[in-house]
């Protein structure tokens, strides 16, 4: 059975990187995971989508180039961060600095890789800057990924009641 650990979006801190679900490969041993690398404020703030969609490209052309077990960075659909597929046993503290070294990867760069018409099926909709400037922010916050804020909670039935309650 997977394991799943859903926090209230209400009451996290990004960014953080934290363990969403992690499941062993039917008949093999082989652990997989899904790691949340939350950047922005949920149902607060988000990551405009060229700047989204450029850091997508970062990290996962530094991630394919680097290290073959971590599956694809892709972003989440509510553009408030992005989801980490890894095989075999991860820590947080490496793959926080596979990360931080994606990140770091965007800092000096002066084109956005695979941003062309025949690798990329919106190849205009970048932002260079806007790529570099977030990395530059998250990365001045590197010593708080591990922590999803002090009222962080995983959802209770509590949480779901005052959501269909209204109070």
């Amino acid at each position: 059975m997977p394991q799943s650990h859903d926090l209230d979006h209400r009451h996290v801190v990004p960014p953080y990187l934290r363990i969403v679900n992690e499941q062993t490969v039917p008949g093999t041993s082989q652990p997989v995971a899904l790691w949340d690398f939350r950047v922005a404020q949920p149902n607060v703030s988000q990551v405009p989508g060229p700047v989204m969609h450029t850091l997508e490209h970062f990290l996962g052309t530094y991630v394919r180039q680097h290290h073959p077990t971590i599956m694809n960075v892709a972003p989440m659909g509510c553009m408030t961060g992005l989801y980490v597929w890894t095989v075999g046993r991860w820590s947080f503290d490496d793959l926080a600095e596979v990360i931080a070294a994606g990140l770091r990867s965007v800092e000096d760069a002066t084109e956005v890789p695979l941003a062309n018409v025949i690798q990329c099926g919106s190849a205009e909709y970048h932002s260079l800057v806007g790529a570099q400037e977030l990395a530059a922010q998250l990365l001045a916050k590197r010593d708080q990924w591990g922590d999803p804020g002090p009222d962080a909670h995983e959802v209770s039935a509590a949480d779901l009641r005052e959501l269909a309650t209204g109070q």
